[in-house]
């Protein structure tokens, strides 16, 4: 499965969360904006976890890992940091 059907899968299952001016349909997608920060925050803490338990390891791939995982956060905060504020 590649990232695009994976994307569709989730987008379809939570449904949209962009609201609009009407209120009815902007508390569902309230609640949709809700449960995929919560997707998210799972996401970026399972990517964190890679990095902190591999940052020392001996194994290489497992460093490895462990960048990637490192470089990815790094690269997501720093986009959104600008943009934010």
């Amino acid at each position: 499965m590649n990232y695009f059907d994976i994307y569709y899968v989730v987008r379809k299952l939570i449904g949209n969360i962009t609201p609009i001016s009407d209120d009815g349909t902007n508390k569902e997608r309230y609640c949709n904006l809700l449960d995929q920060c919560k997707l998210l925050n799972t996401l970026f803490l399972e990517v964190y976890n890679v990095y902190d338990s591999n940052k020392d390891n001996e194994n290489l791939s497992n460093r490895k890992c462990a960048e990637k995982a490192r470089d990815t956060l790094k690269e997501i905060i720093d986009f959104y940091s600008d943009k934010i504020n």
